[in-house]
């Protein structure tokens, strides 16, 4: 499936980056899951990731956002769904102006579908009811927030407030708009196609048609409307086979692209995968991962001064993403110091 929209437009970067610094954008985060396919004890967000610093992909978020927040002069609105397996710890490592609010659990299953004691939360599928039904959304409704950007903590290139899609959104008038990638050979990632003229997207474990060729990222924006549309829509159950204690059992679970259908207007949004998609899910992960982010502070090193930084490890400070005309003026031409970090 084509699409007619790829990244990169100035004019809608431009148009997004207005509607940011009106105020009129929020981010949610979705952070309810933990790190054992990491090998990690305690939720992924904890995770030491960065490669300079070892900042976790909670401190690097939260950097991100208020480096943003500062680069737009404006109190960029950031609020986090947790589960209340990690709610407590996730609360401890956000200042308290961010919002949290939390997903259900649901009993696991054994194989004959007998529930057990164990519980897990259910799946990203009822972020936007969690999030309606919260006093948060009328909180943001209130301050004037009409658009909403859903990333995952897991990738650290996922942008919190992208002009990008946000412009697109705006413009095109649509209720959802999700970023897509090009899909790789045999890669284990859902898919984007069209159904009965409906934006949708399959599940890899589900089959879906070998022609659709679109990745999802699982990075949405939604108006505030059609979360207030949909805050009653009850969502299909998803069951896959887990192992627990190195048994199998059945975990079940919502997803958040079952509302799509629900949508009069989507937009798909095609990405350079280096730029927006680097997801952690387990320990092979992590060496590309930070690979990527490494390459993502070249290019941003690149463009504020002109200059190709050596090949060695190094951090830059979130600001730098996020560069004011004086800082571009003070890096112009400048190559980059010996410093593995490199802070304003």
């Amino acid at each position: 499936m084509d699409t007619s929209i790829k990244a990169g437009n100035p004019d809608d970067i431009a148009l997004g980056r207005a509607l940011i610094a009106s105020g009129k954008v929020g981010c949610i985060v979705l952070a309810g899951g933990d790190g054992s396919r990491l090998g990690w004890d305690g939720p992924k967000g904890t995770f030491p990731l960065s490669l300079v610093k070892q900042k976790t992909l909670f401190q690097m978020l939260s950097e991100r956002v208020d480096a943003a927040s500062a680069h737009f002069q404006q109190n960029l609105k950031l609020a986090v769904m947790t589960s209340p397996l990690n709610h407590a710890i996730t609360a401890k490592a956000f200042p308290p102006h961010v919002d949290l609010f939390t997903q259900n659990l649901v009993p696991l299953l054994d194989l004959e579908e007998t529930p057990l004691e164990e519980k897990r939360p259910n799946g990203n599928g009822e972020v936007l009811h969690r999030f309606y039904d919260s006093e948060i959304y009328h909180k943001w409704k209130s301050a004037g927030i009409e658009y909403v950007q859903v990333i995952l903590i897991d990738n650290p290139l996922a942008e919190p407030f992208d002009p990008n899609q946000i412009g697109v959104h705006f413009k095109t008038g649509a209720e959802i708009t999700l970023k897509a990638i090009e899909k790789k050979h045999g890669e284990n990632v859902g898919v984007i196609g069209k159904k009965e003229g409906k934006v949708c997207i399959v599940e890899y474990s589900e089959s879906p048609p070998k022609e659709w060729k679109l990745a999802n990222t699982s990075l949405f924006c939604f108006s505030m409307g059609f979360i207030e549309k949909v805050k009653d829509i009850k969502l299909p159950l998803h069951t896959a086979k887990k192992f627990l204690d190195g048994k199998p059992v059945l975990k079940r679970e919502t997803f958040i692209f079952d509302l799509l259908p629900h949508a009069e207007k989507t937009e798909i949004i095609l990405y350079p995968r280096e730029a927006t998609f680097a997801p952690l899910k387990n320990r092979e992960d992590v060496g590309p991962v930070q690979r990527a982010l490494l390459e993502r502070d070249r290019k941003a090193f690149f463009s504020l001064s002109g200059m190709e930084p050596d090949e060695q490890i190094f951090e830059l400070d979130a600001a730098f993403h996020f560069p004011t005309p004086e800082l571009k003026e003070k890096w112009k031409g400048c190559t980059l110091p010996k410093d593995s970090y490199l802070e304003l």
